[in-house]
């Protein structure tokens, strides 16, 4: 029994151990995309911090919404915007934006999935 544990004890911390670093590239591939002006173009008009600038800071973001609800306003953001979710009424509440048709968020390039995780990746480490 002892030896079943030990193995299992060493498979949970090899698994940890891999997904920490599969982790850190993907936020590193999220934090490229964030930054390059001709693909995410995010830095544009967001702070990774607390300041907002066209649109809100991301600091603490990944706290904030779900990682689901991101997924979908990253890859299209007019189509979340359209559906007008409990988290996109907070999102005009705060932006001041309530009567506003559409959103100003366009990304430079349509995004494949990955990289839509991955910058949900980086973002989930600007806490």
């Amino acid at each position: 029994m002892k030896k079943y544990f030990s193995i299992l004890s060493l498979l949970a911390f090899a698994g940890i151990l891999m997904s920490y670093s599969f982790a850190s590239a993907d936020a590193a591939k999220g934090q490229e995309v964030f930054n390059n002006t001709k693909v995410g173009n995010c830095k544009t008009c967001h702070d990774i911090g607390d300041k907002k600038k066209v649109g809100p800071g991301l600091k603490g973001v990944t706290d904030r919404q779900p990682k689901e609800w991101l997924m979908k306003w990253i890859a299209d953001p007019q189509a979340v915007w359209d559906a007008n979710d409990e988290h996109v009424q907070d999102l005009k509440k705060r932006m001041n934006k309530v009567d506003k048709p559409k959103t100003a968020m366009k990304p430079a390039t349509k995004l494949a999935p990955e990289q839509v995780t991955d910058v949900i990746d980086y973002l989930a480490t600007l806490k």
